[in-house]
């Protein structure tokens, strides 16, 4: 579609068009009908005849100043004024139909080509592609930066302008992906100098894994309301974390193809390993399973995604919003969760703690939670309570000035 102002007709035609491949149901269509209607009687009112975004906004504001409709219609008028302004845009599809979730960082031309060859760069040498979309989005926010600064080209980069660009960002532990930036910019000629030094090198201490114990994480469990779409579903989301702490990524990749249910077997390529995972399918994980996918799954028409969206537009359910989902349970489940963190991590850590707990040899909790060396499980042994315990040394007697100190006697000290 071409990126200019389009009648309100088209891009209503459209919109549709979009809607019905799409699968929307008949409600949610009556339901977007009534504002996208309400809209072109606001157009006709004031002789408008292109849309728009500016009449998108100021049709919102009619709905709510004016019309005094209720809120959930409101936040629907967001949503379709949106779909009008992404075909606006000239995205189509579902890109239409649902929003990126980031926005989109315009550069100058000489910017955008460096960062476009670095991340081909990336990509050449096997980065994968979440990886890339990060790197993007976290080197985008310092090119950003520099052309507001007035560097426009790689050349104008100079040691002042690339800390105060990185400093400007707020988020430091971006330093990492910015620093290999700068660093191929020089090792390919396309910088006199190395930057990449400037950036701040930021070391986080590692947080103590947050632990929850099996009674907690039955009682997560049991919160789940198996009467709704969303209860079944998430529930069986959960108990592949819960038993198995598979990463709330690979739950989201899960395909039909990785799931044996004839011989009970779960396989799986680990998103972020890229290491097979195997193990077997626990009866009460393959009931959860079957009665999601039997009962609640939406037909999603060459998706051979297990787990989507239980709302028009659908589509495969995203690790992110998985992990959110489990923060919500923790809190309905009205866990204590002060201080302590409550997403799928802490599921992770939890089940490697009991097991370290139970005694279970440090091997088999390596293949279960998929790591590839006994190095990585040092972050959780930190969590064996008991077995730290059994290591604890007898406080020495104090002596010398410090036993004087402890017994209140005066101690005199010698310049």
């Amino acid at each position: 579609m071409e990126n200019n102002t389009k009648s309100i007709k088209v891009l209503t035609a459209r919109l549709y068009g979009l809607m019905e491949s799409e699968g929307y149901t008949a409600s949610t269509t009556r339901d977007m009908k009534f504002i996208l209607d309400t809209l072109a009687s606001y157009m006709n009112r004031y002789s408008l005849v292109v849309y728009t975004p500016e009449i998108g906004d100021r049709f919102v504001a009619y709905c709510d100043n004016d019309l005094h409709i209720c809120a959930s219609r409101i936040s629907r008028a967001k949503n379709i004024i949106g779909k009008l302004n992404r075909l606006l845009q000239g995205l189509d599809g579902r890109s239409a139909l649902i929003p990126d979730g980031h926005k989109k960082i315009i550069l100058p031309d000489g910017l955008m080509k460096s960062l476009a060859d670095y991340l081909a760069y990336c990509a050449n040498e096997g980065n994968r592609s979440s990886t890339i979309e990060r790197k993007h989005i976290e080197c985008g926010y310092f090119l950003k930066n520099l052309a507001e600064l007035g560097c426009t080209e790689v050349r104008d980069m100079t040691g002042e302008n690339v800390q105060a660009a990185f400093l400007a960002i707020g988020v430091t532990r971006y330093w990492q992906r910015i620093r290999q930036y700068l660093r191929f910019l020089f090792e390919n000629d396309l910088l006199e100098w190395d930057f990449s030094g400037l950036v701040h090198h930021c070391r986080f201490p590692m947080p103590q894994p947050t632990v929850y114990s099996v009674e907690e994480i039955s009682c997560l469990e049991k919160s789940f309301d198996l009467s709704s779409q969303n209860g079944i579903r998430n529930y069986a989301i959960t108990l592949f974390m819960t038993r198995y702490g598979i990463r709330a990524c690979d739950v989201a990749a899960l395909t039909f193809e990785n799931v044996d249910f004839a011989n009970n077997r779960l396989r799986f390529t680990q998103q972020k390993t890229n290491e097979p995972w195997e193990g077997e399918l626990l009866p009460e994980v393959k009931a959860a399973l079957q009665n999601y996918i039997e009962n609640v799954r939406p037909d999603l028409k060459g998706c051979s995604k297990i787990f989507i969206t239980l709302s028009v537009p659908y589509a495969p359910i995203a690790g992110l919003h998985i992990n959110v989902m489990i923060g919500q349970q923790f809190q309905n489940a009205k866990i204590n969760i002060s201080g302590k963190r409550h997403g799928s991590r802490a599921l992770r850590s939890s089940i490697a703690s009991n097991m370290i707990n139970d005694g279970v040899p440090t091997e088999i909790i390596r293949n279960i939670l998929g790591h590839e060396t006994e190095y990585a499980l040092k972050h959780y042994a930190r969590i064996d309570m008991e077995g730290m315990r059994l290591c604890a040394l007898s406080v020495p007697e104090p002596t010398g000035v410090f036993a004087r100190m402890m017994s209140g006697k005066r101690v005199t000290s010698h310049v």
